[in-house]
């Protein structure tokens, strides 16, 4: 494949079952190349029903999902899904497989021979933070939690693959372990930029994850979608300043860089704390209340560009 990541287009989507229960009515979305999207709504809102129906692990029964324009519903199935790469909540990995075999599943049903299979294997390990040497030869049971999760992502990976379904992937290992496997995989997406859908109920991963949130009601009807920090100061409606919480103006903090309200500053930085200036404004707040400082110098490159004052912080509207 020549290209590294794929738009996905969904036209009126549906998927009623034979019951008669309508899981998803009408729902279209375009989720650009390149770009982590995230479905995020409460139980019966079809966010993974949607995802499912992307790879056809799930057949809708109404409208038109494309990748790269490219209608799924008139590709094999099977061919389909060894070019999309998925990680789900419990990894799924082959219990009787070490480690190197699980993460080359794909590429040796692809016909890959073993010398590239477990070359790219090795890569993939090294690239989600597991040392080959150490880890390739050992079986699942002999993993942690994290670890496991971080396999599943590098067998999605394997293929090279222009897509990546991901559902509720952090949820089943504990918060800290949740929030270091979230930071690594940011860095991870920010080198294979990889088209992303991820499916969470948690939306404080929501936004720490998400290049655009689609916020979901009963039914998969899209009640807004938009970028993080759009999302949590524009609430399109009640349902959606209800679901974000009464906190999204904290939240905003975190999704809001530094550059967007800091002043000149061109002086020493000898004694006043600093931050890089991807820093966000939560980043600041939490070294000027840890200093004790009303002011934190923002760098780049260790050079002094420019600084934010607690004040500037605190006037960042909630709400527009």
């Amino acid at each position: 494949m020549d290209a590294t990541s794929a738009s996905i287009t969904l036209e009126d989507v549906g998927k009623v079952y034979p019951d008669g229960t309508a899981a998803v009515s009408g729902f279209s979305l375009e989720v650009r190349a390149g770009e982590l999207t995230v479905l995020i709504g409460p139980s019966g809102s079809g966010k993974s029903t949607i995802l499912r129906m992307i790879n056809r692990l799930i057949e809708p029964t109404s409208g038109q999902i494309l990748i790269d324009g490219r209608d799924v519903l008139k590709q094999d199935p099977v061919e389909l899904r060894r070019q999309i790469g998925y990680v789900i909540q419990n990894v799924g990995l082959f219990p009787h497989h070490n480690v190197r075999t699980n993460v080359g599943t794909v590429p040796r049903l692809l016909g890959w021979d073993r010398k590239r299979t477990e070359a790219r294997a090795d890569e993939l390990l090294d690239l989600v933070g597991l040392d080959p040497a150490r880890y390739a030869k050992r079986y699942p049971h002999e993993l942690s939690g994290g670890q496991r999760q971080r396999v599943g992502v590098a067998r999605a990976l394997a293929a090279d693959p222009l897509v990546l379904l991901m559902d509720e992937p952090f949820s089943a290992v504990d918060p800290i372990v949740r929030a270091r496997l979230q930071e690594e995989f940011l860095r991870l997406q920010a080198s294979v930029r990889k088209t992303i859908v991820l499916v969470t109920h948690d939306i404080d991963e929501a936004v720490r994850m998400g290049d655009r949130i689609a916020v979901l009601a009963e039914g998969g009807k899209l009640l807004q979608f938009a970028p993080p920090a759009e999302l949590l100061s524009r609430p399109a409606s009640p349902e959606v300043r209800d679901f974000v919480g009464a906190d999204r103006g904290i939240r905003r903090l975190a999704v809001t860089p530094v550059r967007d309200v800091m002043s000149p500053y061109d002086g020493p930085t000898d004694g006043l704390p600093t931050v890089e200036a991807t820093a966000s404004l939560h980043d600041a707040l939490a070294v000027m209340l840890t200093d004790d400082s009303e002011t934190v110098v923002v760098v780049e490159n260790g050079r002094p560009v420019g600084s934010v004052t607690r004040a500037a912080v605190f006037q960042v509207p909630a709400t527009v």
